[in-house]
């Protein structure tokens, strides 16, 4: 048997199982659902882990076999077949049918809802759904983490709702990077004051994380951006170059970079990432897009 924990939400890429465990798992479970002779508790299971785990294979975006459709529909074609939201949630209620009180069967199912734009009450669904997974079981990391992630950013009352979930997560399974990652998002929404808090998060995020986790360009991209906004310039610096070094191809935080440089007085500097910035963005029209670069990044073309 592959190593398999129903606690973990295998939606989230850093989670350390690859994918040949997942097509174990998968098969195993397919295998118990053919047979039908295990108790409904492992048919249950059975169901449950399938839909995990074709979760979890649709939502790795960088792999070049696997295909997926950001509006949730569809999550991945492999060899001609096609996994879509509606098998999922089959799979899902199925479980349910077998054992009614089962939270991760009930977590699962409410992220699904949560991502399915297509149902009209998607939202209370998904929210009763998660809920009722808490309550069933208190020290459910995963479901306080996707429930977090329901809640609006364009209130703050739902803000603070997120950070409190997220923080619950973050004491039940404190080694868990993405939970840091995503309460940093949160109090970046709540207020600028709170850029603090989320510099915190985004570096636990990076000091606890995986090797897979610490090679997400985003996370140092983020945290250089919060930094940007408390005046911190060269800790900005030194982020946006670590995002640089693990995505080269990125050329606009060359942008970023050069407004950090440019802002602590380095100004040789700043203008050597944006004429780098320029031969390679914009190779056929250079004087304009110099223009319109000074204009993205609020610098004056003559005081550089």
């Amino acid at each position: 048997m592959s190593k398999y924990n129903t606690d973990l939400d295998y939606v989230i890429l850093d989670i350390d199982i690859s994918r040949e465990e997942l097509k174990e798992i998968k098969a195993e479970a397919d295998k118990i659902i053919s047979e039908n002779k295990e108790s409904k508790e492992n048919l249950a299971l059975a169901y449950l882990k399938k839909a995990q785990c074709i979760r979890k294979i649709g939502s790795c975006k960088t792999i070049g076999f696997i295909f997926y459709e950001e509006t949730g529909i569809v999550f991945y074609e492999e060899a001609g077949e096609y996994i879509k939201n509606e098998d999922v949630k089959n799979f899902l209620e199925k479980a349910l049918e077998l054992s009614q009180d089962m939270p991760e069967a009930l977590m699962r199912l409410g992220t699904v809802y949560k991502d399915d734009k297509t149902d009209e009450g998607h939202i209370d669904t998904a929210l009763n759904l998660l809920t009722k997974a808490i309550q069933l079981k208190p020290d459910y990391a995963a479901a306080f983490n996707n429930r977090s992630n329901i809640y609006s950013s364009d209130s703050k009352d739902d803000i603070k709702k997120a950070i409190a979930d997220l923080s619950e997560a973050i004491r039940i399974r404190p080694s868990d990077p993405n939970y840091y990652y995503n309460r940093a998002h949160n109090y970046s929404y709540l207020a600028t004051q709170m850029n603090k808090k989320a510099i915190e998060d985004f570096s636990n995020a990076i000091n606890c994380s995986s090797e897979a986790f610490k090679k997400n360009t985003n996370i140092f991209l983020e945290r250089g951006q919060k930094y940007m906004e408390l005046k911190e310039y060269s800790k900005a610096v030194d982020d946006f170059s670590e995002s640089l070094k693990l995505e080269t191809d990125r050329v606009d935080t060359l942008l970023m970079r050069a407004k950090a440089y440019y802002l602590s007085y380095k100004k040789d500097k700043a203008k050597a990432d944006i004429e780098e910035f320029l031969s390679r963005k914009h190779k056929l029209a250079y004087d304009a897009g110099r223009e319109e670069i000074f204009k993205q990044i609020s610098v004056k073309l003559e005081d550089i």
